[in-house]
């Protein structure tokens, strides 16, 4: 068995790295304000089809070329087109690319703000749950089925990463993953910075009890819609990353299981802490390389069994086991996480030591 061990690092550390942007977000939504998306493939998608359109109108245009369909008979030229322009032309690469994030994030925030904002205004914020699953799978059957959008059932190919321009396609690969890493410790930054301010209390409130938070003057829908927003932007650069680094746009990548799978790395790593979330993602991301590259061996060595959905039975064992031996997961949530605890703690102390010298 020959195996690429820098190869395959590096490949490790970039699918780590959009594995943390999805569970940051998840760990968001529900480890923090309570919201329970089950959806999460759908913004994710959002971000990968927000790349096909870029890719085949935008990046033409940026390079002073003509738009041509990719698909139908033009397909072989626009595939052509997209791939002269990435590799001969850097500048114009990296601003599509760095578009593409922008947009990507605005429209999956709009569409996660709009989605849940009338079904969080219900009682039961599991409403929020059945109406984002349900509107996943009704977006990636519409996709693909309409071929303008990414080709329908065929799929796009030829989004490149922003380093394709450089010739060596190891070196090109480290610069993206490094690209990738950078860009989820960016919001594992701005998810510590949030979680841990005044507005991270709030969220933390309304998780906890939605109604004492209502009855203190609170518009809980409004404050969950939001977090929907910022957590919906960060699921759409992963999914931008996540084609980009593929190469390919397919429906059949944003399934129901891509959101069980990010649902474990919260679960596993623990709720309401963004170190578990970055450790959850961390170990499920090695579960499913290892277990891609047993099934291509045993696939290989002609065996007939389909140990692709080992991973599916490993992922719901690991699901049980959690839930019912450590709930709060591997790194459960801290129960001082903002300065306010401090001052408090502070403020009691010289109380105490007030009192004394008194007394």
């Amino acid at each position: 068995m020959n195996i690429d061990f820098t190869a395959t690092a590096i490949a490790l550390t970039t699918f780590f790295g959009i594995s943390a942007l999805m569970a940051l977000s998840l760990n968001l939504e529900y480890g923090v304000a309570g919201i329970p998306n089950f959806g999460q493939a759908l913004f994710v998608s959002i971000g990968a089809y927000t790349a096909g359109w870029t890719y085949t109108r935008l990046l033409p245009l940026l390079a002073g070329q003509e738009i041509l369909n990719p698909c139908g008979a033009t397909l072989m030229e626009a595939l052509q087109l997209r791939t002269a322009i990435m590799r001969q032309l850097p500048a114009v690469g990296l601003l599509n690319f760095a578009i593409t994030l922008v947009v990507a994030a605005l429209l999956g925030g709009i569409v996660g703000y709009l989605a849940s904002y009338p079904a969080l205004r219900l009682k039961r914020e599991w409403y929020l749950a059945l109406v984002l699953l349900v509107g996943s799978e009704i977006v990636r059957i519409i996709v693909r089925g309409y071929e303008p959008i990414i080709c329908a059932h065929n799929g796009l190919s030829g989004i490149a990463q922003p380093f394709a321009w450089v010739s060596d396609s190891t070196q090109a690969s480290i610069l993206f993953a490094g690209l990738v890493l950078i860009l989820a410790a960016a919001a594992y930054v701005y998810c510590e910075r949030l979680v841990r301010s005044p507005y991270g209390r709030l969220l933390k409130a309304v998780r906890e009890n939605d109604r004492m938070a209502l009855s203190l003057g609170k518009r809980v829908p409004r404050i969950r819609a939001q977090v929907m927003f910022i957590g919906s932007a960060i699921a759409g650069v992963a999914g931008v990353l996540f084609v980009t680094n593929v190469g390919f746009a397919s429906a059949n990548d944003y399934v129901v299981a891509l959101t069980l799978d990010v649902w474990v790395m919260v679960v596993l790593g623990g709720l309401g802490n963004n170190r578990g979330a970055l450790l959850g993602a961390l170990i499920v991301t090695i579960l499913d390389r290892v277990t891609a590259i047993a099934a291509i061996q045993l696939d290989a060595f002609g065996a007939n069994i389909e140990f692709n959905y080992v991973r599916f039975i490993l992922f719901g064992v690991i699901l049980l086991l959690m839930l019912r031996f450590r709930p709060q997961g591997l790194l459960p949530e801290p129960p001082q996480t903002t300065k306010a605890h401090e001052a408090l703690h502070v403020g009691e102390t010289c109380k105490l030591g007030t009192k004394s010298r008194q007394t």
